[in-house]
């Protein structure tokens, strides 16, 4: 978007303009692809006209609302000099919480130098885009699960899962088994086709009494905040 999305909207002092200001508002963030906007914008939108309503001085109220590089802003004019207070009411007072709601959840506020504008704005959350890659297990074959990780490649799932093998033949005293079972494997070159061409692969290994199958699959992930192990795929190789 090279320039705001924006619209103004002009509407006489009545209790009815709040829900319907709020409808017009709720459209237009749905037009502009910031749904996620929409629940926030809804309570400023209401407490700021509920307010422009009770304690106006004109016959008029303006709403602006615009969209501009990641924030929602809007813009609630009328005539009332001087900046709102914000108040914290006792629990059994019933009114009163209005520009408390509006400290809360907006990101920034203020007004006018002549106070006759009030304006606030909310920080549009980045969009949740999943990601491509594969899902590494090594299990037992009683289907204990000795290790997994999320891989965002088909050559980091093979380098991943021969690193893991010689960790699982050291675990048991067979470091020989896994230097075979890399041999055996010709380079890991059919687990990394089928990775490439988007199918899942299954590989299983033995040594003396001891079974393990390594399977990866290539899934999408959706980015999550923290955890252990983390649940996101790794962006970087490790040092």
């Amino acid at each position: 978007m090279d320039q705001p999305a924006r619209f103004v909207i002009s509407c006489t002092r009545a209790p009815q303009r709040v829900g319907q200001l709020r409808r017009i508002s709720a459209a237009y963030l749905r037009m502009w692809g910031v749904e996620s906007c929409v629940d926030s914008a809804n309570l400023l939108i209401s407490e700021l006209v509920t307010n422009a309503v009770r304690y106006g001085r004109t016959e008029d109220i303006g709403l602006s609302v615009s969209y501009w590089r990641g924030k929602v802003y809007v813009e609630v004019a009328d005539g009332t000099p001087g900046r709102p207070e914000v108040r914290r009411p006792a629990a059994e007072e019933e009114s009163g919480r209005g520009m408390l709601i509006v400290e809360a959840l907006a990101e920034e506020w203020g007004t006018s130098e002549d106070g006759t504008l009030i304006w606030c704005t909310i920080a549009v959350p980045e969009p949740v885009v999943p990601k491509s890659g594969f899902w590494c297990e090594w299990r037992q074959d009683d289907d204990t699960l000795l290790a997994h990780a999320a891989m965002p490649t088909p050559d980091r799932a093979i380098r991943w899962a021969r690193i893991q093998m010689r960790v699982i033949a050291s675990a048991i005293d067979a470091s020989l088994a896994g230097h075979v079972w890399d041999w055996l494997s010709d380079g890991w070159r059919e687990p990394a086709e089928a990775l490439k061409n988007g199918e899942g692969f299954t590989l299983a290994l033995s040594a003396g009494p001891y079974s393990f199958v390594w399977h990866a699959r290539p899934v999408r992930f959706v980015p999550v905040v923290g955890g252990r192990p983390l649940p996101h795929l790794v962006e970087e190789e490790p040092k």
